[in-house]
């Protein structure tokens, strides 16, 4: 039984992409998304930029807040579509030491 078990518990994993049937169009699907990520990033920058100045001008301070609001969650969504295969990357390395 000892070396049954100790048999199964020896389990290698590569991943690696070669010969994988659609490898290419995940990829390319991957690559599509974080690049709505990237632009939806930057459209919300835009847009709490402009709420924040219109609504900072007219003296409407929870619109502002808002506004500030908008434009740092649109920056925090590009740190993290660019962080991602990265971070990705160095958990997969780290599990597998």
């Amino acid at each position: 039984m000892v070396v049954v078990l100790s048999l199964l518990a020896q389990v290698e994993v590569a991943p690696d992409t070669s010969g994988m049937p659609g490898s290419a169009l995940i990829q390319q699907l991957l690559n599509w998304l974080s690049q709505l990520a990237l632009w939806g990033s930057l459209g919300s920058i835009l847009a709490g930029a402009a709420v924040y100045g219109l609504a900072q001008n007219s003296g409407y301070s929870q619109g502002a807040y808002r506004g500030k609001q908008l434009a740092a969650a649109g920056a925090v969504g590009a740190i993290l579509a660019g962080l991602a295969p990265t971070v990705v990357n160095l958990l997969f390395r780290a599990a597998g030491v």
